[in-house]
C-alpha cells in the first residue's frame, strides 16, 4: 500500500507542475528549428516538433507570395528607373554617372526614383555634372540664375542652329566649350543673332580698308572676323564683348583716316571717336579737312607743338586749344605772305622747324 501510495503521490505532483504549451511558445528559441527534436545537454528526452496546421500554412504561403510580389515590383521599378535615367543621362552627356545613379540613388531610393528631375537634382554636386554644365558657375558669379540641364542644352542647340543658319564655320560650334562663354554671360539666342548681323556681317561686307584696320588695330585676320564678332573675349582677350559694335565702328573710322589724310589711328583714338558718336561719313569729311591743312601741320620756330591727337581733336571739336593754335598759325602765315615775306620750310637743325608726323601714331 505504501508503494502504491507513493507512486500515486508522485504522479499527482508531476501533474501539478506540468505547464501547458502555447502556440506562441513554438516561435521561441527553445522550440525553433526543431530544438525539441534533439536531446538536451542534460540528456532529457526530445519533444516532438508540432505539426503546422492548414490555416497556418495558408497564412505563411500568402505572406511569402506577397513578399515575392513586392520584391518583383521593386526590381521592376529599379529596372525601369535605370532604363529611363540612362536615356536622360545620355541626352545630358552624363553617361559616366549611370552606375553612380543606379547604386547610390535608385537602389537606395534616396529620392523618388520615378522622377528623373529629382534624380538629376541629386547629382548636381558630382564633378561630372559640374564639368558638363560648367557655365552655370560663371552665370551665378555674374548675377544670373543657374540653368537646369534641359534649358542649358536647349540654349546650346539654339546657338548651334543660329550659327549654322548664318553660314558660320562648323569648327566654331563643334564643342560645348564654344558656347560656355556665351551661356556664362547670359547671352540669349536673339543677342547672338544680333551680334552676327551687326558685327560679323557688317565687317565682312565692308571695304578692304576696314578689314585691314581690324587686323591693324586688333590683330584680327579676315579668317578670325566671324568668331571675333560673336565672342571677342574668346578670340582676343583684350577685346570686350560689350564693345564689339564700337570696335567695328572704330575700324571704319580708322579706314577713313588712312584714306583721306594718310593717318593711321591707334585703336584707342579710333574708339574714342566712335564713343563720341563720330560716324563713318563724318570721319571721312573730317579727315579730308585734316588732309588739306598741309603746311599748317608743320611746326615752325616759336610755334606751339601739336600732336596728331590734338590736330584730330580740333577737327572733331574735342580740343579747342589746338584749334586756336592752328588758327594762329594760319593768320601768321597768311600775314607773312601778304607782306611779301613768305617763308621757306627747310629741313635740318638750323631751320628751327620740324614737321608733325601724320603717319602712324606712336
Amino acid at each position: 500500500m505504501s508503494d502504491m501510495f507513493g507512486v500515486q503521490e508522485r504522479t499527482a505532483v508531476l501533474d501539478d507542475i506540468r505547464l501547458p504549451i502555447d502556440r506562441e511558445d513554438l516561435g521561441s528559441p527553445v522550440f525553433a528549428g526543431g530544438a525539441l527534436d534533439r536531446p538536451t545537454a542534460g540528456g532529457e528526452a526530445p519533444v516532438a516538433k508540432p505539426t503546422e496546421s492548414d490555416k497556418d500554412r495558408r497564412i505563411r504561403e500568402a505572406n511569402e507570395r506577397e513578399d515575392a510580389q513586392a520584391e518583383t515590383a521593386r526590381l521592376n521599378r529599379r529596372k525601369d528607373a535605370r532604363s529611363s535615367m540612362n536615356t536622360v543621362l545620355a541626352n545630358y552627356g552624363l553617361s559616366d554617372l549611370a552606375d553612380f545613379v543606379y547604386n547610390e540613388i535608385i537602389v537606395k531610393e534616396t529620392v523618388n526614383i520615378n522622377n528623373p528631375d529629382a534624380i538629376i537634382f541629386a547629382i548636381r554636386e558630382q564633378p561630372a555634372y559640374q564639368k558638363r554644365f560648367s557655365a552655370n558657375k560663371e552665370r551665378v558669379k555674374n548675377g544670373f540664375d543657374e540653368l537646369d540641364p534641359a534649358s542649358y542644352i536647349g540654349l546650346e542647340d539654339q546657338y548651334r542652329a543660329t550659327l549654322s543658319a548664318n553660314g558660320m564655320p562648323v569648327s566654331f560650334y563643334d564643342s560645348k566649350d564654344d558656347f560656355d562663354a556665351m551661356i556664362g554671360g547670359a547671352v540669349s539666342n536673339a543677342e547672338l543673332q544680333g551680334r552676327i548681323q551687326d558685327g560679323y556681317r557688317a565687317v565682312q561686307d565692308a571695304d578692304p580698308e576696314v578689314k585691314r584696320q581690324m587686323r591693324e588695330l586688333y590683330g584680327v585676320s579676315e579668317g578670325d572676323l566671324a568668331a571675333y564678332f560673336i565672342d571677342p573675349n574668346r578670340m582676343k582677350p583684350l577685346l570686350v564683348a560689350a564693345d564689339y559694335k564700337r570696335q567695328a565702328e572704330a575700324a571704319k573710322i580708322a579706314a577713313r583716316a588712312s584714306e583721306s589724310a594718310g593717318i593711321q589711328l591707334t585703336g584707342g583714338l579710333a574708339e574714342d571717336l566712335a564713343r563720341r558718336g563720330v560716324t563713318e561719313g563724318q570721319a571721312q569729311a573730317g579727315f579730308t579737312e585734316i588732309g588739306k591743312l598741309g603746311e599748317l601741320t608743320t611746326q615752325l620756330s616759336g610755334e606751339t607743338a601739336l600732336s596728331q591727337e590734338q590736330i584730330i581733336g580740333q577737327q572733331f571739336g574735342t580740343n579747342t586749344e589746338a584749334a586756336q593754335e592752328l588758327e594762329k598759325r594760319r593768320r601768321r602765315r597768311v600775314g607773312e605772305f601778304a607782306g611779301g615775306g613768305g617763308f621757306a620750310r627747310t629741313q635740318g637743325e638750323t631751320s628751327g622747324a620740324t614737321r608733325l608726323s601724320v603717319g602712324k601714331a606712336e
